[in-house]
């Protein structure tokens, strides 16, 4: 984080969706999103620019409307260039993109359905 940096709290219809978003947002990844947001609060937050528009965190961003959150945080970057924001939505959703440890991945999953608790939290199911 950049000492430029600001964290605020701003209502969610302030913000303003980037227009040539090219990563897909199904209803049912909102919908999981905003399970999460419901179970554990609003833990990621929203990157915007100096102009209210999202950089990263279009799907939180529609959870939080579906939730009818009055407000959500978000960082605000405003010391990137146009190209380096271009660069910043395409690679953070590139990053997320990676496989699993099978074995260590089975452990975690055995310990929770051990706990009973609800693995569709986590996006994964007993199979």
């Amino acid at each position: 984080m950049n000492i430029s940096d600001k964290i605020i709290l701003i209502k969610p219809e302030e913000l303003i969706p980037y227009h040539n978003n090219p990563k897909e947002q199904s209803a049912e990844q909102i919908d999981k999103i905003a399970s999460s947001i419901k179970n554990f609060g609003f833990v990621q937050l929203i990157v915007i620019d100096g102009e209210n528009e999202v950089i990263i965190g279009h799907v939180r961003l529609a959870a939080a409307k579906k939730l009818g959150l009055k407000k959500v945080l978000v960082m605000v970057k405003d010391d990137l260039t146009p190209s380096q924001i271009r660069q910043l939505r395409l690679a953070d959703n590139r990053e997320a993109e990676s496989s699993w440890d099978e074995e260590l991945l089975a452990v975690e999953l055995e310990v929770l359905m051990e706990e009973e608790v609800d693995l569709s939290l986590t996006g994964f199911d007993e199979d």
